[in-house]
């Protein structure tokens, strides 16, 4: 298995697409991705809810906790927003451990809710089935949601139902929003089976009585699982870590498999590395060194 990190944008066109559930979700498809090149015109003409309403602007670069980083403008005016990105935009920045340049955002309206409507979700995968993470807490502050989470275990070949999630999940959540609740988390778990996710985590899933908000995501997906889900994955990029830019031999060798019907992949772990790992498959499959 080899589990790649996605954009935010790319896992929620995902949901949004393709995720089957009684619960209303909201903000479907509202969305715009700002770069250093975005022409601002053009972009109020294709995305005309940015002049109406309120807006949420933060990188879309593979970094988390960007709340507690400052890296998230909110309830902002579209003007408010270019405001924000000038004093962040193509400086390099620290996250971490990692330095590197913000290159890339993503502009989604902004939700009013109370902390009261915040929650937690995260599925991932290991050896023994798929553990489901529930807190009933969500938001920038939710610390440490291994030790005080929820916490289900999903078994190989073994299914999700939404019984089994309001009676070990959701002990701490209010009861009128159990049943959204429920159905959202098992539309979700099905989603993540379907489009082979290995992770997959929304802090905060705002639930409001308009019905479900995904605020924040992160996720992973197999990447060796491309001949399945390529009809519903589409073409996916999978962008570097922050701090780290394409090499330009990885960038070819990208652009040559845009253009090719073939998979042509190319990561270079350690470019002054001594040890070479050669991989060579079935066909007409020649490794020169």
């Amino acid at each position: 298995m080899s589990a790649k990190a996605i954009s935010e944008q790319t896992g929620k066109e995902f949901l949004y697409k393709h995720i089957c559930t009684t619960a209303a979700v909201q903000n479907r498809f509202l969305y715009a991705t700002v770069t250093a090149e975005t022409d601002w015109d053009r972009l109020a003409q294709d995305h005309p809810w940015l002049l109406t309403q309120r807006l949420v602007v933060k990188p879309d670069q593979l970094i988390k906790r960007r709340g507690k980083l400052g890296l998230v403008g909110v309830n902002l005016d579209l003007q408010g927003v270019r405001d924000w990105l000038k004093s962040r935009m193509m400086k390099e920045t620290t996250v971490g451990k990692a330095k590197g340049i913000l290159r890339k955002f993503l502009i989604e309206p902004f939700v009013p809710h109370s902390q009261e409507e915040e929650f937690y979700v995260c599925i991932y995968a290991t050896r023994e089935g798929d553990h489901v993470l529930f807190h009933h807490e969500g938001g920038v502050d939710v610390g440490d949601v291994d030790s005080k989470a929820q916490r289900l275990l999903v078994g190989v070949d073994e299914k999700l139902d939404a019984d089994a999630v309001t009676e070990q999940l959701l002990t701490h959540v209010p009861d009128e929003k159990k049943e959204v609740l429920a159905s959202f988390i098992v539309g979700l778990f099905n989603l993540y089976e379907d489009l082979y996710f290995t992770y997959l985590e929304i802090n905060p899933l705002v639930v409001t009585q308009e019905g479900v908000y995904v605020l924040d995501m992160a996720a992973k997906i197999d990447a060796t699982a491309d001949f399945i889900c390529k009809p519903k994955w589409g073409d996916v990029e999978f962008p570097p870590p922050f701090g780290r830019e394409a090499y330009p031999e990885e960038a070819y060798i990208a652009d040559l498999d845009a253009k090719s019907g073939a998979s042509l992949k190319l990561t270079l772990l350690n470019p002054r590395g001594r040890i070479w790992t050669m991989v060579a498959g079935g066909g007409a499959s020649v490794v020169y060194r």
